[in-house]
């Protein structure tokens, strides 16, 4: 390259990086925060501290939530809040698989607001989970520390319905809560077969690549909600 190309480089160079600060500097942020609770030196065996680190951590996060203490509560939970979405079709799990997580019929629940509910099963892509306002997953785990909700994938968890709908309800067992990454990590048994995919949220799913502009639900679910499992 000659000496009057490597300037020209040069000052292209420079040219791009002060471009690039000064759109920095009056670029929208992401909204406030409050500062992070912490549940990462709680007892493990104290549910009901991890409990409010992890619904204190969801708070910071912007992930709404609801605690039920029976099956029937957990019921009017989900009725709720999917006639405040206006809900018409939602996607879920397999009937058996979210029953034998949550302790009741979630299926039964959605079927009888007269709402369309798809169960994927094998079908690759769904039509249906893309035309479904709501996905209904059960949760693997919800991390205290960071407020972080488990997803993993297997037969009849099929990993679309937590990321194709634009909103996500997670059923999440009190007992399932635990404090923190490494304790999840733990729990994991290769030798009893590890899941197909581990989905880790915090959060709704945000990105401020494009422009430096913070947009929602970029890359998944634009909202996420979580049911607490008491009596679970």
């Amino acid at each position: 390259m000659k000496p009057s190309e490597q300037t020209a480089a040069h000052d292209a160079r420079l040219a791009m990086l002060s471009r690039l600060e000064k759109a920095l500097q009056s670029a929208p942020r992401p909204p406030e925060k409050e500062p992070v609770q912490t549940g990462q030196n709680a007892d493990p065996s104290d549910n009901d501290a991890l409990l409010a680190a992890f619904l204190g951590n969801l708070d910071a996060a912007g992930v709404t939530h609801d605690t039920a203490k029976t099956p029937d509560e957990a019921a009017d939970a989900v009725r709720t809040f999917l006639r405040a979405r206006q809900a018409r079709h939602v996607a879920a799990w397999d009937g058996d698989v979210l029953t034998g997580m949550a302790g009741f019929d979630v299926l039964a629940v959605v079927r009888d607001l007269g709402l369309e509910v798809v169960t994927p099963h094998g079908v690759r892509p769904c039509p249906g989970v893309a035309l479904s306002e709501v996905g209904i997953t059960g949760a693997t785990a919800g991390l205290a520390a960071t407020g972080t909700v488990v997803v993993t994938s297997g037969p009849g968890m099929p990993r679309s319905v937590s990321i194709v709908p634009p909103v996500h309800v997670a059923l999440l067992p009190k007992s399932r809560i635990i404090p923190n990454l490494p304790a999840l990590f733990s729990a994991f048994s290769p030798a009893a077969g590890l899941p197909s995919a581990i989905h880790a949220i915090s959060g709704v799913s945000s990105t401020g690549d494009i422009e430096f502009v913070y947009v929602r639900g970029a890359h998944g679910p634009v909202a996420v909600h979580v049911v607490v499992l008491e009596w679970r």
